[in-house]
């Protein structure tokens, strides 16, 4: 099977090598200008038809600068001024017959009313160019630039993303990685590379924005609204990562970047080392005026660790039971908790290449390519408390609560929910686990890209492939004592004690377990669109383009269980400590491999490529799409946007298995196991949909601009949902758990209204209002199918039948302090509000991925070669999905966050940065059920310090 794609997201018309008109000399002549704000690359020939005036620019220096609207009674020097004002342009020369026009960081330095304007850089510079983008963009888009190679402040793109209004990443290990978009979780948003859908090493279709360093990445564009050159998929937004193109490439020719990095979350564990380095270089030559390539690498090893307290979920059924002597009445227990040191090591080595050829005006030839190898080696000591004492099933552990409050002299407290949130149990086990995980996840994403132009047309054809494995493998050796008295408080942070330490205490052997688990995905495009172009009339340009994809998604599992070879485990092999930061029993550890040996004879040296793959899901994508771009005026005001239509083909089928659960027997004496009958199964859907788009673009000048957007919009369903895997009874009443192949996408029709104020080079005011009407979200319910003939009640994911809409809106405010004299001081900052009438099939959770109030608030100094940012994120309390099941709903409490960087150019050449993240040590707090006090996750990660030297020439 051949894999080709992708969406070339815009035509450009950087062919056009030079604009050369002859003139009549007409500099102080009046004359009537109607130049609706467009492209530089059709507005300078616009200018020269109106003005008469004979003007030369080269395409690279046209190629993505949006230039102002010109109207009224003007001069050929006031249109001209006016056109190019704030864009990126400059006038070199102009003679009264014939002007000159570059691109600023192009232009000799000039005399200026402020000369240290002449060259702004660094952070200053990205902050710039940021705005730039999203005032050329008719749509709502937030934007990130950085035109030299790693002058992000940032280590990875994802930690930059989460600064953008509306925007919102959850942390895993300590580190920003899954973005949610207004409102909307990560399963929502598409994630795309130089415009093309990529694979993910994720069971569903999440991108794990960490994987991508920012060495690589050049600019990030994440597109609210919608129209219809961009490719399906994003209903909350679309998130789109661009490389160098070598030939435009105007930075550096080599960058050299490396410097130790230390995290402090694991400083209380034995043999803790959390040093570690990141390292990167990047080439960018020009072999010719027609061939260049771009050529990095980056290497990292992080080590981390961090401490965690869990809870396992309350018993709040029916069969839940009484806890207090003589009375009768039944409250919800938790089924218990565990303590968690988790010790990180994560090697990382990444390649990226670029080559851009260009032999003509008429056709360029572009490849890119990214590559990433993550291998995590993560050793966990962990705690287990309970043992199935906590639960009180059915009144079972009466005698345990009723004894440990008699032994302790407290009673459980309750609260008003009827949970159990402090109490003192008899007799429950503590078990210790020294576990290790490791994961090995690799990522490719390539494309190759060919552009033709003629006088009206620019042909486009792309072709992309993209392919992300991962394996996995947990493994542990497990054993336990049983304490006379445990005591356990879930008021505040979690706290956890025992009548005699775990190190006091004999620990017998427990049964091992492992886990194998492997995904891997692939997908490829073909993407081809051809744009006409008008001289004149309503519409300047229509786009016409076609896209098909094709993507399979392939899961795998295996659980198994190993028993022990002795009775109790050697004092010699074990050690103990204490974490720093929470009231719970030492935790005890050893060396893996030789707790192995000892426990179980073995070393679990398992080959997670070993992993058998049970679950595919295929999925072909045929687009085709028409989009037409138009500039008027309404009412004297220069009008801009795009209006288009995208038709959207979807087949989608699933292979995987069913499990009966049969008759039970006796395997060995005393031994009853059940028997489970698994026969192969498929199942699949298609759909059609019809997607409209439009946008305006209302231009009052002096960098105002009202954007208005419609649109209707779709997100494929999750992979991993779609797979029909099922395990199912055998006899009535029928009833079971399994995916669902016949999903169906979610949808919504969206509005979009958003005003912008460009007041100054680096400043901004907007605010944005949007409303999505919502349907066919997915969540876990139950649901009807006829399986060999029996009527099933099934609990999968389903799409709901109700529909819901979410409002929200976006306020940001970015400038310089000049207009108090402090003009190498600024402040970026945003806030957004959400709202919705959409919850969750699940406890009624609030929709996952919505928090009400997200805001960011960054200081930032920039001069004498000195850039500093103190930035502080903040979000209010939200649903996410946590690990790999969707099912696995939880509550994250409010965070604020706060980071530093700071850097110092000692020279054209050396470049010296410290950062410094987390710097309140703000903790990851969830809970579960919807219901406060019942205990999720309490992580502490600690604060990561980095510190490196860069090398420009």
């Amino acid at each position: 099977m051949s894999y080709w794609n992708n969406a070339f997201r815009t035509a450009l018309m950087g062919s056009v090598a030079a604009v050369v008109m002859a003139a009549q000399p007409a500099a102080a002549q009046t004359k009537t200008f109607n130049i609706p704000a467009q492209d530089a690359a059709t507005a300078i020939p616009a200018f020269v038809k109106q003005s008469g005036l004979q003007v030369l620019a080269t395409a690279s220096d046209l190629q993505g600068i949006q230039t102002n609207a010109v109207s009224g009674s003007l001069t050929n020097d006031a249109a001209l001024n006016q056109l190019i004002a704030n864009t990126g342009l400059t006038l070199k020369t102009n003679d009264g017959t014939s002007a000159v026009i570059v691109r600023a960081s192009a232009a000799e330095p000039v005399a200026e009313a402020d000369p240290q304007e002449v060259v702004v850089v660094g952070m200053r510079k990205s902050l710039r160019d940021a705005l730039d983008v999203k005032r050329r963009n008719t749509g709502i888009v937030e934007a990130i630039s950085s035109k030299d190679i790693g002058a992000l402040p940032d280590v990875t793109i994802a930690e930059t993303l989460n600064r953008l209004p509306g925007v919102m990443a959850t942390r895993d290990r300590g580190n920003d990685s899954q973005a949610s978009i207004r409102g909307l979780g990560a399963r929502m948003v598409l994630g795309t590379v130089n415009g093309r859908e990529v694979a993910s090493s994720e069971p569903d279709r999440n991108v794990r924005w960490e994987v991508y360093p920012s060495e690589v990445i050049s600019g990030a564009s994440v597109y609210k609204s919608s129209e219809a050159k961009l490719i399906s998929g994003g209903i909350s937004g679309t998130v789109d990562l661009q490389t160098i193109r070598p030939l435009d490439y105007k930075g550096p020719n080599f960058v050299l970047r490396a410097g130790p990095v230390y995290y402090d979350g694991g400083s209380a564990f034995p043999d803790y080392d959390g040093m570690g380095y990141r390292a990167s270089a990047s080439l960018v030559h020009r072999f010719s005026d027609q061939f260049a390539a771009v050529v990095g690498l980056t290497s990292q090893v992080q080590k981390n660790g961090y401490e965690s307290v869990q809870g396992w979920g309350y018993n709040s059924g029916g069969n839940n039971g009484a806890v207090i002597a003589g009375d009768a009445t039944k409250y919800n227990t938790p089924w218990g908790a565990q303590a968690e040191a988790k010790r990180l090591k994560e090697s990382r080595i990444g390649a990226s290449l670029g080559l851009q050829y260009r032999p003509s005006d008429n056709f360029q030839l572009s490849y890119d390519l990214l590559y990433s190898d993550i291998k995590i080696d993560e050793l966990q000591d962990q705690a287990w408390y309970g043992d199935g004492a906590w639960g009180n099933w059915d009144g079972g552990n009466l005698s345990n609560y009723v004894d440990g409050a008699t032994a302790s002299g407290h009673a459980p407290v309750i609260n008003s929910n009827g949970d159990v949130v402090a109490a003192s149990v008899a007799w429950a086990g503590d078990k210790s686990v020294v576990a290790r995980y490791t994961e090995d996840k690799t990522l490719i994403v390539q494309g190759l890209n060919g552009k033709w132009t003629t006088e009206h047309w620019t042909v486009s054809a792309d072709a992309s492939y993209s392919k992300a494995q991962r394996y996995n493998l947990w493994a542990a050796n497990e054993f336990a004592y049983w304490p006379s008295l445990m005591t356990y408080d879930f008021r505040g942070k979690p706290v956890i004690t025992v009548s005699s330490a775990p190190e006091d205490n004999v620990q017998t052997a427990q049964g091992g377990q492992t886990s194998l688990g492997a995904v891997t995905d692939e997908l490829g495009a073909i993407h081809l669109d051809a744009e006409r172009h008008f001289d004149s009339g309503f519409f300047k340009s229509v786009l016409f383009g076609a896209r098909v994809s094709d993507r399979t998604k392939a899961l795998g599992s295996l659980d198994g269980t190993v028993s022990p070879i002795i009775g109790a485990l050697p004092d010699y092999l074990l050690s103990s400590y204490s974490f720093k930061n929470f009231d719970i029993p030492t935790i005890l550890t050893g060396n893996f491999g030789a707790l192995a040996t000892h426990l179980y004879g073995t070393s679990f040296d398992i080959d997670p490529k070993t992993t058998p793959i049970t679950d595919r899901v295929k999925e072909k994508v045929a687009e085709a799409y028409v989009e037409g771009t138009y500039a008027t005026t309404l009412g004297g005001i220069p009008v801009d946007g795009n209006i288009g239509v995208r038709f959207l083909d979807v087949d989608a089928d699933s292979a995987g298995t069913s499990t009966i659960a049969g008759d039970w027997y006796e395997a060995t004496p005393g031994n009853w196991v059940q028997a489970m009958i698994t026969t192969p199964a498929t199942g699949g859907t298609s759909y059609s949909k019809v997607l409209p788009s439009a946008t305006a673009r209302l231009d009052f000048g002096n960098g105002q601009y009202l954007k208005l957007s419609a649109a209707k919009v779709i997100s494929r369903p999750p992979l991993n949902d779609m797979i029909i895997t099922r395990q199912i009874s055998s006899t009535a009443p029928y009833t079971g758990a399994s995916g669902n192949p016949y999903l169906k996408p979610f949808e919504a029709t969206q509005i979009d209204i958003s005003y912008e104020n460009y007041f100054n080079k680096d400043a901004l005011f907007a605010i944005s209002a949007y409303h999505k009407d919502v349907s066919n979200f997915v969540g876990y319910a139950t649901r009807q199918e006829t399986i060999n003939g029996n009527v099933y009640t099934l609990t999968s994911p389903v799409n709901s039948a109700k529909g819901g809409r979410i409002d929200g809106v976006e306020l940001t405010y970015q400038s310089s302090f000049g207009f108090i004299g402090l003009d190498k001081f600024g402040i970026y900052s945003n806030y957004a509000y959400v709202d919705s009438d959409l919850t969750e099939m699940s406890a009624g959770l609030p929709l996952n991925g919505l928090a009400r109030d997200t805001a960011a608030v960054d200081f930032w100094y920039s001069d004498h070669g000195i850039d500093a940012r103190l930035g502080t994120k903040y979000h209010s309390e939200y649903t996410a999905i946590y690990g790999w099941d969707d099912s696995q709903l939880i509550r994250v409490r409010p965070e604020t966050t706060m980071d530093f960087s700071i850097s110092y150019q000692i020279n054209p050449t050396i470049q010296v940065r410290f950062q410094a993240n987390n710097l309140l040590d703000t903790p990851l707090r969830t809970y579960n059920d919807n219901e406060p006090d019942r205990l999720g996750r309490y992580d502490l990660y600690g604060k990561r310090y980095l510190l490196d030297l860069t090398f420009k020439y």
